[in-house]
């Protein structure tokens, strides 16, 4: 079982991401402040994971990098964000610091997916492979039809369900099926780092706005695949709008330009 260090100040959230965690198989253990984290650090099993918060009792999870840096520990640290503050998440995130983010209002959506990435089983485990599992119900059977009929097209794609019913393996299961197969695929989290940044409306040379022309100028001609759209900020939801001059004209989590399948 894969061991999961949580610190955080906030009693409530503890409890959440723990049961999130139990869940889907971690073993999470929950502290709140920066004498108790260390002394769980110490004991922590090859393959941990800490997920702390920016600021708990008596510390940061910046602290706690420097600190496992010192005392020679190399557990990755995903860090919670209570806000998008790209200054304090370029800190945290520099120089070998934590190695990803969680938003604490999408904590629900985030946590399990986030800490899958960076969990190292003790033991052999099944690796299922991340694409779409075959079933034999005549709901599965929809389903297929229509990615078939979606893949044929060149129309957009934006893609409805429940944490965990498999939208990300639709949608790559559309592009697999489509005539962009042969060009690059991309997965962004809208929550996540990829669009951490400062945007202004006003000014269509932004931060925000540079990096996602950078992802479609990586991925033309291939597929784009924008999670949790939700996440983002009418401000940044505009940022995938640019105009065809630019680059393509590219989103609103409602109304989106060819080659982007949106994971709702």
């Amino acid at each position: 079982m894969k061991t999961i260090l949580i610190v955080d100040a906030s009693e409530s959230d503890r409890r959440l991401m723990s049961g999130l965690l139990v869940k889907s198989g971690y073993e999470p253990i929950a502290v709140e402040a920066m004498e108790a984290a260390k002394d769980e650090v110490a004991k922590l099993p090859p393959g941990a994971v800490i997920v702390a918060a920016m600021k708990f009792v008596r510390g940061t999870a910046q602290e706690l990098i420097n600190w496992q840096k010192t005392e020679g520990y190399g557990f990755p640290v995903v860090a919670i964000v209570d806000n998008l503050n790209p200054l304090d998440i370029a800190d945290v995130m520099k120089d070998g610091g934590a190695v990803n983010i969680i938003q604490r209002p999408a904590m629900d959506k985030q946590l399990v997916e986030t800490v899958g990435r960076y969990a190292r089983p003790g033991r052999t485990m099944l690796l299922l492979p991340d694409e779409l599992i075959p079933r034999q119900s005549e709901a599965f059977a929809v389903i297929e039809r229509a990615i078939r009929n979606i893949a044929a097209t060149d129309v957009n794609a934006v893609i409805f369900g429940e944490c965990g019913s498999g939208k990300e393996q639709i949608a790559k299961e559309i592009y697999r099926l489509s005539s962009r197969s042969q060009k690059p695929c991309t997965v962004i989290e809208a929550g996540g780092a990829a669009l951490v940044g400062n945007h202004d409306p006003a000014n269509l040379r932004s931060e925000v706005l540079n990096r996602m022309e950078g992802y479609f100028k990586k991925a033309d001609g291939g597929t784009i695949i924008i999670k949790n759209v939700q996440l983002l900020t009418f401000e940044k939801q505009s940022v995938l709008y640019i105009s065809r001059e630019n680059i393509h004209q590219l989103v609103h989590s409602h109304s989106l330009e060819k080659q982007i399948a949106v994971v709702q």
